[in-house]
Parts: C-alpha cells; sequence; structure tokens
C-alpha cells in the first residue's frame, strides 16, 4: 500500500511540474515565444545550427527548457527570432529589447551590449570536401577564399568583411554543410560544435582551417531598461538556470561542456 502511495505521489508531483512549466508559443510558420502575454517582451537572436534549432526551426528541447526557465523566472516573454543575412546583427542589438544567444565577445563589440552570461567556448572552422585537394595554412586558404565561401550571418560575417573576403552568406548551418559537400562553394565557415552533430558528421567534410577559440555570451542591448536586465542577469546566475544550462550543454555539445 505504501509503494502504491508512494507512485501515486510521485505521478502527482510529475505532473504539477509539467503543467507548471511554461510552455512555448508556437506561431505557425513564424516564430517561438517563451513567457506570458503580460511579460517584459525580448527578442531572442539566435543562430540557426543543429545544436539550436530543430528543421523546424524550434529550439532543441534541453535548449527550449533552459530559455523557458529563464522566461519565467525573469518574467520576460522572449521571443526567438533566427540569425539573417537582412540585418547586420549588431545594428539588431542596439535596439532596446533584443538580446542575443552565442554571441561572440569580440573587442570591437566589447562595449557595445551588456555581456550577462558565457553561454560556451568554442572555434569557428573552414570546412571543405574529403577530396577537395587544398593543402595550407588559414593564410593560404583566406588568399583563395574569396568568391568561394559561404558563411552564416553573425560574427562570421564580421569576421570576413573586416578581411575584405567576399563570400556568400547561408543563414542555415545545416544547408550550408550540405552545399559544401556537394562542391559548390568550396568552403565553408561553421561553429566547431557542429561538426558532432549526425546531420553535419555524415557528410563527407574536413576541416581545414580554424580560428582561434572565443566565448560566445547570452548578451543584450545596452539599451534595455535596467528592471529587465537585471531579471535576466540574476535568472542566468542562478543554481536552477546554471543547472539547465549544464544539461543543455551535456546534450547538444558534450565536447564542450564542462564540470561545475
Amino acid at each position: 500500500m505504501m509503494k502504491r502511495f508512494d507512485r501515486c505521489r510521485l505521478v502527482a508531483l510529475l505532473a504539477g511540474v509539467l503543467l507548471a512549466a511554461p510552455l512555448p508559443v508556437v506561431r505557425a510558420g513564424e516564430m517561438v515565444i517563451y513567457g506570458v502575454e503580460e511579460a517584459s517582451p525580448v527578442t531572442l537572436m539566435i543562430s540557426t545550427s543543429p545544436t539550436t534549432l530543430d528543421t523546424h526551426g524550434i529550439p532543441q528541447p534541453a535548449l527550449g527548457r533552459w530559455l523557458a526557465h529563464i522566461a519565467d523566472k525573469a518574467q520576460v516573454r522572449l521571443t526567438i527570432r533566427p540569425f539573417t543575412g537582412t540585418v547586420r546583427l549588431e545594428d539588431r542589438m542596439r535596439e532596446p529589447d533584443t538580446c542575443a544567444l552565442g554571441y561572440a565577445r569580440l573587442p570591437s563589440r566589447e562595449d557595445t551590449v551588456h555581456w550577462l552570461y558565457e553561454v560556451k567556448r568554442d572555434r569557428m572552422v573552414f570546412v571543405t570536401r574529403q577530396a577537395d585537394n587544398f593543402s595550407g595554412t588559414l593564410a593560404d586558404l583566406l588568399k583563395l577564399a574569396g568568391g568561394k565561401l559561404a558563411a552564416p550571418s553573425g560574427v562570421y560575417r564580421t569576421i570576413l568583411e573586416n578581411r575584405g573576403i567576399r563570400h556568400t552568406v547561408i543563414d542555415d548551418q545545416r544547408q550550408l554543410a550540405r552545399m559544401v559537400d556537394a562542391g559548390d562553394p568550396r568552403f565553408g565557415l561553421l561553429i566547431g560544435g557542429s561538426l558532432a552533430s549526425p546531420e553535419i558528421k555524415a557528410l563527407n567534410l574536413r576541416v581545414v582551417a580554424e580560428l582561434p577559440e572565443q566565448g560566445f555570451w547570452l548578451a543584450c542591448s545596452r539599451d534595455m531598461p535596467d528592471a529587465v536586465l537585471e531579471r535576466i542577469g540574476t535568472t542566468l546566475h542562478s543554481p536552477a538556470s546554471e543547472q539547465l544550462h549544464r544539461e543543455t550543454m551535456t546534450t547538444l555539445l558534450p565536447a564542450l561542456a564542462t564540470d561545475p
């Protein structure tokens, strides 16, 4: 009888947790939203990669649980928007309601946003087909990459434009990897962590050069209201949020996960 009672109590407890969890509001073909209608609106820019969004543009489950927790505890309504080539990410980050997940902490950006939480450290890698005969240094690659390279928006675009390298913008890293595998373009620039995803790992690609590892943060606009900023920052550094972040990293980026 006691065991039956315990099982019933456990089921009821789990049901209560599930019912209390803030579920994303999905607008068909448009966007994913976490948080209640009356909460402070925040747009969260996010890259389109196997470690962030699924093929339907919805955050991977582990990441979604973390974002739902942030929205609930920080009392914000998070609208998820993928990076695109139509608007420069640096310009979007000037808007007072905007944050970005995985915003590369470059020296040129240091004073332009609030750096709230380091999500990961990773490297950006140049890939080509296994059969491609390129053999050289990063400097050699950059000399011949102009017009033969594709990369997503965001930091990739910033780095390449600062070096004067012509490239095609392909925001979906799955699509970009498939295109390189097919031979056009010859080279692609990806985030290193995505190489371990099943979709990209199955392709015949190899890394030919890489950029130094750097930090990718959850950062918010300098003009975001102080009260909203404080709630988000406090939530991110809470034990519950940090545990969900570790679970996200362990699930989606096990090679980059670190012990607390």
